[in-house]
């Protein structure tokens, strides 16, 4: 594709070289071995800057960049394009050279603190029902089609602009009619979603979490506001506004607004009747249906994709039908059966607000005691440790503090963060390294009718110890122990 139709628009500086060259491939990462006849943006990352390794791509054959300023002297057989903002335009670009194929589908994008994950594979799954086809990117896994895909994932929380792009177009090509998304709030500060045409934008929530990358709430906020700004008038706008930010979210949107939660006069409400272990009675809009699920956010993460999909055009008595055949998602209050009488599950939840949801809805159950097994990760927001070791205690008969990937950082520093909030005057915790042993504790001190919650790395099959990756999935570990203890 020429240049020049790279650059449809995308606001541009200044250009200086040819814009009628024929451009082959695009990246934004020097470290590829190849540039022929490529496009290289130049991009100021949080850690390095891409503008430094403009002569060293141009060595491997670049013969266009993309930068915010030439600093070397330019070379006659290469185009330097001047923007204001390389990451910005990334995605634009991206878009173009894959024939933009977020204009062939319909992108549902849901942000939140929690439940992100819950809701794009709810509605992923939904939407497979009703014959459409669907790619799911989550951080619970990728698929389409209900099956399991591998994709290049750089971080396991969203794809680069430039891979999006590209698995976007890969699955047009394979007549996919949908796609959700987990639109995170790092992921819309680097504006990886730029370029990607949203129909439908969900939000579900705002709690504490991402402060070592944000550094302050407000900024944390503000990213997931993003995703709202940039829609087209066209879009669904859907937001909860039982919590406080739900509206502040849509202040500056020009979407369609729907409005979610537990009041009527919300355009989708719900009312509880009776909570079962392993299912919530409920209506949604006044009509009846029973949610096989656990916890009360969970009635808001499914209320949000049936508002979806009725504003989407879809039947509302067929919706609720196929609501109430929904799957588990992976590592989201997943439970492990057992002949032991336990209520044994596993969750994702990682932060003060998402442990504070799954406890209180457990809370509501009929139960014995409830033991808690969380740690918190590290090298990530400190701030968040002590808030989740004191709701943890707080909420539970037991607790449990232990590992979770304490990746380079000493686990006796997470573990002194943690202390700040425990209690110690109380009896009702204990600190165990390491995280399987820790799990075996909790099994062999639990009875019939109790409850035992690991939560933190949810899906994660792995644990990060300095530098290795290790194998551990908290599923198969609990389901080990409550398999062998007597």
């Amino acid at each position: 594709m020429l240049l020049k139709d790279l650059l449809k628009n995308v606001e541009v500086k200044e250009i200086v070289g040819r814009a009628d060259i024929e451009i082959v491939s695009i990246s934004q990462d020097s470290r590829d071995s190849s540039f022929e006849n490529g496009l290289y943006f130049a991009v100021k990352g949080t850690q390095v800057d891409g503008h430094g390794f403009i002569v060293e791509v141009i060595q491997k054959k670049a013969i266009a960049i993309v930068c915010e300023n030439i600093q070397e002297a330019t070379l006659e057989n290469v185009t330097y394009v001047v923007v204001e903002n390389s990451r910005q335009i990334v995605g634009e670009v991206a878009s173009n050279f894959y024939g933009n194929p977020s204009q062939e589908l319909k992108i549902i994008a849901v942000t939140g603190t929690n439940g992100k994950t819950s809701i794009a594979s709810y509605a992923a799954e939904a939407l497979g029902k009703l014959r459409e086809k669907v790619l799911l990117l989550s951080t619970a896994g990728d698929y389409f089609n209900g099956k399991s895909i591998t994709l290049d994932r750089k971080a396991p929380s969203s794809l680069e602009s430039i891979e999006l792009q590209r698995v976007l177009r890969e699955y047009v090509d394979m007549d996919a009619s949908y796609v959700c998304l987990e639109a995170t709030s790092q992921g819309l500060d680097q504006d990886r979603l730029s370029g990607v045409d949203i129909d439908v934008a969900i939000f579900a929530n705002l709690g504490q979490d991402h402060l070592d990358y944000h550094k302050t709430f407000d900024h944390y906020g503000s990213s997931k506001k993003l995703l709202f700004d940039n829609l087209k008038p066209t879009a669904l706008a859907i937001s909860n506004y039982d919590d406080e930010f739900g509206q502040k979210i849509l202040k500056d949107t020009q979407g369609r607004i729907v409005s979610y939660g537990s009041q009527t006069n919300y355009d989708f409400s719900f009312t509880i009747e009776k909570r079962e272990l392993g299912s919530i009675a409920v209506n949604f809009n006044q009509t009846e249906l029973i949610l096989p699920v656990i916890g009360e956010f969970n009635i808001y993460n499914i209320l949000a994709v049936y508002g979806a999909l009725v504003e989407l055009g879809y039947d509302a008595e067929k919706t609720i039908s196929i609501l109430q055949e929904l799957n588990g998602v992976p590592g989201r209050m997943q439970q492990i059966p057992n002949s032991k009488g336990i209520l044994a599950l596993v969750d994702y939840a990682h932060s003060p607000g998402a442990l504070e949801n799954v406890l209180r809805s457990l809370k509501s159950l009929p139960h014995g005691n409830i033991t808690t097994i969380i740690g918190c990760g590290g090298d990530r927001d400190r701030t968040k440790r002590a808030p989740m070791a004191s709701v943890v205690q707080k909420l539970s008969n037991n607790a449990i503090y232990t590992a979770d990937n304490p990746r380079t950082e000493e686990l006796n520093q997470i573990f002194e963060d943690m202390r700040e909030g425990v209690d110690s005057k109380k009896e009702n915790y204990k600190f165990i390294e390491n995280r399987e042993e820790a799990i075996k504790y909790a099994v062999e001190n639990s009875m019939a009718g109790d409850v035992i919650v690991v939560a933190g790395k949810g899906h994660e099959d792995y644990q990060i110890i300095g530098v290795e990756k290790n194998h551990f999935d908290d599923s198969e570990v609990l389901e080990k122990y409550l398999n062998i203890i007597n």
